[in-house]
């Protein structure tokens, strides 16, 4: 087995495709953040909570934390995207 891709996380193997428009892909990047918010609204939830309910094991609270850096890698790559294929705007006015 190829070691590259034993150790490398699915951050490190997912890009943008070569025939994806130019410009900043915001529904996918307001997807990603609607995914991390959600993740987020439920750890939160879990230790703002009350009840009785046992609490998460470790490797599950990791995860979860491990989960939103992999959705924030998401949304770094298609921010950049966006950034590298858009034309700037024309600058008007002042000293350039």
């Amino acid at each position: 087995m190829n070691n590259i891709l034993s150790f490398s996380l699915p951050e490190d193997l997912l890009h943008v495709s070569n025939d994806t428009e130019a410009g900043v892909p915001i529904d996918a990047i307001t997807c990603a953040i609607a995914r991390a918010d959600s993740v987020l609204t439920l750890l939160e939830d879990h230790f703002e909570s009350e009840s009785d309910r046992p609490r998460l094991a470790n490797h599950v609270l990791a995860a979860v934390i491990w989960d939103v850096r992999g959705t924030l890698g998401l949304i770094k790559t298609l921010t950049l995207h966006g950034d590298a294929t858009s034309i700037p705007r024309a600058k008007t006015g002042g000293a350039q």
